[in-house]
């Protein structure tokens, strides 16, 4: 009796760990450029089934971050990365998805949001993806920082706009998730529009967490997702941040980055679109 009972739990255990999905956002600190601690970082975000990544800055940086994470994981990657590089001046990066190959199916690019009045610093770019059931389209966004608030809000505001392009490229496509670092909090007064938007769109990750860092702690709550209540149920409020910096912030900085990854879960048993 008692082996069946530890059976039907190592059974129901595994059900609930299937239907769930971890999907990650991470801004990398100059993937590919700065120095970085490959095996620390591929620790950190081997525990994610999908991570989009900000401020790649090449296509060496991933290859060198998807072998060592094969090698510290076990498991076979994958990765697209954008056609190329964004930046108004000298100074360019990448955006950039990675993913477990036996969880993941890359669907199709989505390209750059046409950014004609030349709002963004960077384009938004996105991409569509299926894990299970589950297939959505994950928009990585990097805003300005600049040397005012008012900058990065100009970008916060347009991002209803980032949202209805995306939404509208497939009919048949509605989950939309948008994700990023912000340079804001998502309780900003410039994110104010989005929120009024007809699909009831929201913040995933709670402003009180903490995902920049600093000096001597965590600074900022700079990076979120947001995505529509009305049509990404998958998403049943559970997210959050993973702090590997283990009161060691400086250290951490300098050979992972200065942002946490932040992470949301969802059930990919089913498919509401």
């Amino acid at each position: 009796m008692r082996i069946r009972r530890i059976i039907l739990y190592l059974l129901l255990s595994f059900s609930l760990f299937a239907q769930d999905a971890y999907i990650a956002s991470f801004n990398t600190l100059r993937l590919g450029k700065s120095q970085k601690d490959y095996k620390l970082l591929s620790n950190v975000l081997k525990n994610f089934d999908m991570v989009g990544l900000v401020e790649v800055m090449s296509v060496e940086g991933i290859e060198k971050l998807v072998k060592e994470l094969e090698k510290e994981s076990g498991e076979k990657w994958g990765y697209h990365i954008s056609p190329y590089s964004v930046g108004r001046r000298s100074y360019k990066e990448y955006y950039a998805y990675i993913w477990k190959k036996k969880r993941i199916n890359f669907l199709q690019e989505r390209g750059f949001y046409p950014d004609e009045e030349d709002n963004f610093e960077r384009p938004p770019y996105g991409a569509d993806f299926k894990i299970g059931n589950f297939d959505f389209t994950m928009v990585m966004v990097h805003t300005i920082f600049g040397k005012k608030e008012s900058q990065r809000r100009a970008e916060a505001f347009k991002m209803n706009s980032v949202y209805d392009y995306f939404q509208n490229l497939d009919e048949n496509e509605n989950d939309i998730i948008i994700a990023g670092d912000f340079n804001l909090s998502a309780q900003d007064e410039a994110f104010e529009n989005m929120f009024k938007h007809k699909d009831e769109i929201v913040y995933t990750i709670s402003p009180r967490i903490k995902t920049t860092i600093g000096k001597e702690k965590l600074a900022n709550s700079y990076d979120n997702m947001f995505l529509s209540k009305i049509y990404t149920q998958e998403f049943d409020g559970r997210s959050g941040a993973l702090d590997f910096t283990k009161n060691k912030y400086k250290l951490m900085k300098d050979k992972i980055s200065d942002h946490l990854p932040i992470f949301i879960i969802v059930n990919i048993e089913f498919d509401d679109d």
